[in-house]
């Protein structure tokens, strides 16, 4: 993976974080081996038990997935437990110091984040480095790393510009008061989800449309401290659209008059099918498209091959065609 990847793709490992087992949770991180030439984690020290645990390591090849929902090993519980793998690399901690060079300035590190695969570092994230304030510091200022210490090297106008890093409980909520206050926004709430994980924002479910997506992402972007935002809202208006043209390529429904109609995700269909099988097709189609909560099928059935609806009502019903001949497919 190359140094431009996204925040949101890094591996964050968090000193105490939970580390779960290909078949349930067994330990907290203690410890990270790095090795200082190439700056890349090798190894995991993993406290296992609750109380008198013991600590063992697994090499970083065992890790499939680090967060602030803990870490996820490939690994079983007792092959954790049975590990007699060595430490490697120096080691770092909870209580491990970060110093900056040619000062006297030095906090404790809270988190480091590395690129999935390789293990190499991306940045880390340091307590109280100065004046109480904790910051993010990428690897590009790392200078040396030894057993329980980072020393780096930040230009002084780089670090005025840093801006403090914030818990993701401070996050979620600020990015929850700045949704609230977009009063348009009230209707789409019930479709809308919203969640700060390791200072990146996801924003998932429905929305009635896209520009209001973009809105809702354009108002967040202004939250010191966000890393970056993954806006993953479906737009009533893009759904509708991309629903209608599955049905359109899929040969069970093709050229059938269908109307999608979504609210926030909840897709009616509206129109005319010549079988059931057609029907009970257009709705399977619809309850597996990505981005539909729920389907409520109201097409009507109608033998009349030869006599199709023009232009399918979005209130349903059973109205005949006047315009015999080919419609042209639509949305609202």
């Amino acid at each position: 993976m190359d140094k431009s990847s996204p925040i949101s793709e890094m591996e964050k490992f968090h000193f105490g974080g939970k580390v779960f087992c290909a078949d349930g949770e067994d330990g907290t991180l203690s410890h990270l081996g790095v090795d200082p030439s190439s700056q890349r984690i090798v190894s995991l020290g993993v406290k296992t038990g609750r109380f008198f645990g013991k600590t063992v390591y697994v090499p970083f090849s065992a890790v499939t997935d680090a967060s602030g929902n803990g870490i996820t090993l490939s690994i079983s519980r007792d092959e954790l437990n049975a590990s007699t793998a060595q430490s490697s690399g120096s080691l770092l901690d909870a209580r491990s110091t970060v110093q900056e060079s040619g000062s006297n300035s030095r906090g404790t590190l809270k988190l480091i984040a590395a690129h999935p695969q390789t293990g190499e570092l991306a940045y880390i994230v340091v307590r109280s480095l100065r004046a109480g304030q904790d910051v993010l510091i990428l690897q590009q200022y790392f200078t040396k790393i030894d057993a329980g210490t980072i020393l780096i090297n930040v230009p002084e106008p780089v670090f005025q510009t840093l801006p403090p890093y914030r818990t993701d409980e401070e996050l979620q909520r600020e990015v929850e008061d700045v949704i609230y206050d977009m009063t348009p926004i009230h209707i789409d709430f019930p479709g809308m989800k919203n969640r700060v994980l390791d200072s990146v924002l996801y924003l998932d479910g429905n929305i009635s449309s896209s520009l209001r997506g973009e809105m809702v992402e354009d108002q967040a972007s202004g939250v010191p401290g966000l890393l970056e935002i993954q806006n993953h809202l479906v737009g009533d208006d893009t759904l509708a659209a991309d629903l209608a043209m599955a049905l359109g390529r899929d040969e069970r429904t093709r050229d059938l008059p269908i109307g999608v109609y979504p609210r926030l995700g909840a897709v009616r269909l509206s129109g005319f099918v010549r079988t059931a099988e057609q029907k009970a097709a257009a709705e399977q189609i619809a309850r597996s498209y990505p981005g539909v909560r729920s389907v409520e099928n109201g097409l009507i059935i109608n033998s009349k091959s030869d006599l199709l609806n023009v232009m399918a009502s979005s209130a349903g019903g059973e109205g005949e065609d006047i315009v015999p001949g080919r419609y042209v497919r639509h949305t609202k």
